[in-house]
């Protein structure tokens, strides 16, 4: 790989891929093409390029053995993925029996329509990933997704699926309750499916200061890394920690070792479901 070439990605590959990701979401919402199956198309390809990358500028080398988790978190990731594409659905349904008013402000563009519900899903996400740190049995669900001993594309959803429905539940309840439309939601989770892919990934990219923004590699690793676990709890955004007090950012790189949980939780996908209600 050239110098030249390896340079471009570090800095290019994540601002490349989300701004086509919003295009796309610009296209479903303006009907041009299907939220079914575009959603999941973009997701799917997202994470497969995102994977190749990892071979050719990987930040870890040694995150790129399988550490016997590769099944399971794939089983993770169609359960999860199925939960996110099927959110919009959901909401759809629920308005059918809707029993008090529809509050949202669907007069003003649908820009500003997608800021407030990218803002409300993202605060309420980063205020029960908080807690998902602060209490145990919350933990418990929650320690399914830093059980692995390295990163990379395919943590992003791996996930308990109650530690699921106690992070997105609160935000979704309200914007469902408020009337939000559930397109724009639906649209939303898919660009917030793609960065997590790459906030998980075993890539060397590099975003400036836009990491001061948004929750990229390269603040959320630290999450992740033994001790420091209740910094940058940020999904798409990281300035809700700079804000509240838990950003955290060094230039040093996170050791291959240095991720993970301490505590023993076995790798099959069922074993882990039963692990957070043993004693």
């Amino acid at each position: 790989m050239s110098a030249f070439f390896k340079i471009s990605l570090q800095y290019l590959f994540y601002p490349l891929c989300m701004m086509f990701t919003v295009w796309i979401v610009m296209l479903v919402v303006s009907g041009q093409i299907p939220y079914w199956p575009s959603s999941i198309i973009l997701i799917l390809l997202s994470g497969l390029l995102i994977a190749l990358v990892e071979y050719y500028l990987p930040y870890q080398p040694k995150w790129l053995d399988t550490h016997q988790d590769f099944l399971t978190d794939i089983v993770h990731a169609v359960f999860n993925l199925f939960l996110i594409v099927s959110v919009a659905k959901m909401i759809e349904w629920l308005d059918l029996f809707r029993f008090i008013p529809r509050l949202w402000p669907d007069q003003i563009s649908v820009f500003w329509q997608i800021i407030i519900v990218a803002l409300i899903i993202d605060f309420g996400l980063w205020f029960m990933h908080y807690m998902s740190h602060k209490y145990r049995f919350l933990w418990k669900l929650h320690a399914i997704h830093h059980h692995s001993r390295r990163l990379y594309w395919l943590n992003a959803e791996k996930r308990h699926p109650l530690s699921a429905i106690v992070l997105a539940g609160p935000s979704l309840t309200v914007l469902a309750l408020f009337g939000a439309p559930s397109l724009l939601i639906g649209c939303w989770l898919m660009f917030m499916a793609v960065h997590l892919f790459f906030q998980h990934a075993n890539v060397d990219y590099r975003v400036g200061p836009l990491k001061y923004i948004f929750a990229v590699a390269e603040v959320h690793r630290s999450h992740h890394q033994h001790g420091l676990g209740r910094k940058n709890f940020g999904e798409v955004f990281i300035f809700w920690d700079i804000i509240f007090g838990s950003f955290f950012y060094e230039d040093k790189k996170v050791k291959h070792d240095q991720v993970g949980v301490r505590i023993q939780i076995p790798n099959q996908y069922l074993a882990q479901l039963r692990w957070p209600f043993k004693k």
